[in-house]
């Protein structure tokens, strides 16, 4: 697949270069994962697809595609959350509150492996730190503090 069709969007996020899929392109990869001649890595697990899914019901969520390196030219994927009219990198991760046991998934800025990759693995610990800025989502069930920097957690 070429990355210049025109359901497939371009962006620049925190100087790396970014492919967003249509779901018709994404479907696309599962069976055939090459894009613009190069493998698309991370996407041959069951749990990308789940991942998928659920994102796609959330429309402030979406998955993209980037470089892992300009000498190792594979893709991989990453999950971002727009908020307060930027868009964050994030990892999804299922949390449970300790205090009433609700069991959700949540946004968490502050892992490295969202940072790695082509334009941003330099300046990975700066872009974690600038994250702080993001108020932190208690459970929405009891008001209480998860255990985990949530900076989303899913309604």
């Amino acid at each position: 697949m070429n990355s210049s069709k025109e359901s497939i969007k371009h962006f620049w996020i925190d100087g790396q270069p970014i492919v967003i899929p249509s779901l018709d392109d994404w479907q696309y990869l599962q069976t055939e994962p090459v894009l613009d001649g190069n493998r698309v890595t991370g996407i041959d697990v069951p749990w990308f697809w789940s991942t998928l899914e659920f994102i796609n019901q959330y429309p402030e969520l979406q998955i993209g595609l980037g470089y892992i390196s300009t000498t190792w030219r594979e893709w991989r994927p990453y999950i971002f959350l727009h908020i307060e009219s930027t868009v964050q990198r994030v990892h999804l991760e299922t949390l449970t509150c300790d205090f009433c046991g609700w069991r959700g998934r949540s946004a968490n800025p502050m892992l490295p492996d969202s940072y790695m990759g082509e334009g941003v693995l330099g300046k990975r610990f700066q872009l974690m730190k600038a994250a702080e800025k993001y108020p932190i989502f208690p459970c929405p069930n009891c008001g209480q503090s998860l255990p985990r920097h949530s900076i989303w957690v899913e309604h």
